[in-house]
């Protein structure tokens, strides 16, 4: 597959204390869904999607996490359908928010476009998000991130950041006007439906100014850079065909589960 999307960044150094206690002592990402570690998605992702280099913030203090990536994970991938990606591991020793991490890989990606992949939202469906997301920005250019369309019902399964509001450019692409910041509790519904921003991006350099201009004290956090990015220029979010699921909090984990065929991870 041809793409111009060569790099992809994923954080994983993390705590994952939303999915306490099945994260006290071992790495969320490699806790199963459907079978597969939960790491195994986003890359098999970046396989379908032709993206050629895979850069991933981790720390060495999750070892089982640390030792699949030094390995395993190829033997996972192989015959999915795209050739493996060069894949390289960023250490971050502290888990200082996924702000901090971004802004370690600036010189690896400061050249073009790159992927920005969460490995804690995973979709099942027939073409995976970045697949999807790829037509806009071939098309359009600009900056794209994933959303869901969340129905009333579904919202307890979904952290509550990343709400948008826009205006639909084509069917499936809308231009972002605003994106929520994080809050606690649980998403708020407006309607029958929301549209809700994922952890799937394609972004340009401009990111790292904006993550510079939006650090705060304690946690480095992305998301301020994100909404300030979609403020200051046309972002377009593209409507993810297929089930999503933030596997991140222990109701998205387990919904991810049970809707699988065999009603267990």
């Amino acid at each position: 597959m041809s793409t111009p999307l060569r790099k992809a960044v994923i954080p994983a150094a993390g705590k994952g204390t939303r999915l306490l206690p099945l994260t006290e002592s071992f790495p969320k990402e490699m806790l199963s869904v459907r079978g597969h570690p939960m790491i195994y998605y986003t890359l098999r992702e970046a396989v379908l999607s032709g993206v050629e280099e895979v850069y991933i913030v981790v720390s060495r203090r999750k070892g089982p996490l640390w030792r699949y990536l030094e390995g395993e994970w190829a033997r996972d991938l192989e015959g999915q359908g795209g050739d493996l990606p060069r894949l390289e591991l960023i250490e971050q020793p502290e888990p200082k928010g996924s702000g901090e991490a971004l802004w370690r890989v600036r010189e690896l990606v400061e050249n073009g476009p790159f992927a920005w992949m969460m490995p804690d939202f995973v979709l099942f469906g027939d073409r995976p998000p970045l697949v999807q997301m790829l037509e806009a920005f071939g098309r359009y250019g600009a900056d794209v991130v994933g959303l869901l369309e969340i129905t009333k019902g579904r919202e307890r399964l979904f952290g509550n950041v990343g709400l948008v509001k826009g205006e639909f450019l084509s069917e499936g692409v809308m231009v972002i006007k605003d994106l929520s910041g994080k809050a606690p509790g649980t998403l708020p519904m407006g309607g029958e439906r929301v549209y809700k921003a994922v952890g799937r991006w394609i972004l340009s350099p401009s990111i790292f100014p904006l993550l510079l201009q939006t650090r705060g004290k304690g946690e480095w956090d992305d998301t301020p850079a994100l909404q300030e990015l979609c403020r200051r220029q046309r972002v377009l979010g593209v409507l993810l065909k297929g089930e999503g699921f933030d596997v991140g909090n222990l109701a998205g984990y387990r919904a991810a589960c049970l809707d699988g065929a065999s009603g267990r991870c």
